[in-house]
């Protein structure tokens, strides 16, 4: 019962996406700054849909007594109107005005607000730097820490992951070692495929940044919400939800009451994991390297395009962006790489498409191979395709059925 409890405790998209992210590090000191306040971002426009943005951090610190830094951050939109749900991951080291803390990396805000006294505490002053730099209101929150994280993983018994590019870096040989000492670590490497990962390697997943980047690491976190989304999916926890609320204050925080859960449960329930879109902010598009006055490495915004991101993601322009049927994909196995046509399953479904994977024999091959039984041309999805598998024309077999 206690694994269900905690199983349970995540459902709906909303407590089982907040995944902590990077190493405790210390906060940049609050400090007198002549540089120049942005304006506040201009809100966006919810029209009359019936839309609820949620925010999940995760805290990196061991210590509940400690806010750490939130150094992982995402913002779920439900749009209860149209069922539809996204999902976009800010980055920690994105630099915004913090409200009485001039500028600053946005992961700074909940500690500053918990550590100084502010009004509201760290979740009010985060919710009021998003609201000012992103113009996105806040309505409900959750937050864990890495405690809460491994007790959340392990709940479920693991998740399966698709890993597309190989991960290198310092790696903790078993979790209960000294992690003080050096002599307890070693580089690890995890290699593309498929991988059921125990909560310690999917910490480490969501962590890891020394191969790749803060950006790349908010997709990874984004890839085990979906994997925690299967599971939890898997389950019927709904069932089970009003009898095991009170267990959720073991793993997150969270200002959401049972009946907020329950009225956002028919959305979930009827929502899978290809029908979410996912944003994360894009290099030299949404956000640049650069660095503060301080001399820290930080991402500075490009308004405009932050801008136009949150609007899509919140209420996209084109509503026919979200009332588009997802076509589904069939892949057969025709390579000789283990589990990698799960790992192309998963990158066509972050496409938005629906995907089945065929257990049959096939002829060996060294190269993609697209059979299109469609064969429509006004709105086709073959040059997306195309382009996530790298096939050309003259890879693509039209064959209307």
């Amino acid at each position: 019962m206690r694994s269900l409890i905690r199983l349970t405790c995540l459902a709906l998209l909303t407590a089982l996406l907040i995944l902590p992210a990077a190493a405790q590090e210390d906060a940049t000191p609050i400090a007198e700054t002549d540089e120049t306040i942005p304006d506040p971002m201009a809100l966006v426009d919810e029209g009359t849909d019936d839309i609820v943005n949620i925010l999940l951090l995760g805290s990196a610190t061991e210590n509940p007594a400690n806010p750490g830094l939130s150094d992982s951050l995402m913002i779920i939109s439900l749009n209860r109107t149209v069922g539809a749900v996204s999902v976009v991951s800010i980055p920690r080291d994105l630099y915004v005005f913090v409200p009485g803390f001039a500028m600053q990396k946005i992961n700074t805000a909940y500690f500053y607000g918990e550590t100084e006294g502010v009004e509201g505490g760290g979740i009010g002053l985060l919710r009021e730097t998003i609201r000012y730099n992103l113009g996105l209101n806040i309505d409900f929150y959750a937050r864990v820490n890495f405690t809460g994280f491994n007790e959340i993983i392990d709940a479920v018994g693991g998740i399966n992951i698709t890993v597309d590019c190989t991960i290198q870096d310092w790696k903790l040989k078993q979790r209960d070692l000294d992690k003080q000492d050096p002599a307890n670590w070693e580089m690890f490497t995890l290699r593309a495929g498929r991988w059921h990962m125990d909560s310690e390697l999917a910490l480490w997943y969501v962590r890891s940044r020394r191969t790749s980047s803060d950006i790349d690491r908010g997709r990874r976190q984004q890839d085990v919400l979906r994997a925690l989304w299967r599971e939890l999916r898997a389950s019927d926890w709904l069932t089970h939800l009003p009898d095991t609320w009170a267990a959720l204050s073991d793993s997150v925080t969270t200002d959401m009451t049972l009946g907020d859960m329950l009225g956002m449960a028919p959305l979930a329930l009827n929502i899978d994991t290809s029908s979410v879109s996912y944003y994360t902010f894009r290099q030299r598009h949404e956000v640049r390297n650069d660095f503060s006055p301080a001399g820290q490495q930080v991402l500075m915004m490009e308004r405009e395009a932050v801008a136009e991101l949150m609007q899509t993601v919140v209420r996209p322009p084109n509503p026919s962006q979200i009332s588009a049927p997802r076509p589904t994909v069939a892949l057969v196995d025709a390579g000789e790489v283990d589990d990698m046509v799960y790992v192309a399953a998963d990158r066509l479904e972050l496409e938005g498409f629906r995907t089945v994977i065929l257990e049959e024999p096939s002829q060996f091959r060294q190269y993609n191979h697209i059979v299109d039984y469609t064969g429509a041309t006004k709105g086709s999805r073959l040059p997306t395709l195309q382009r996530v598998l790298r096939v050309t024309d003259e890879g693509v077999e039209i064959t209307p059925d």
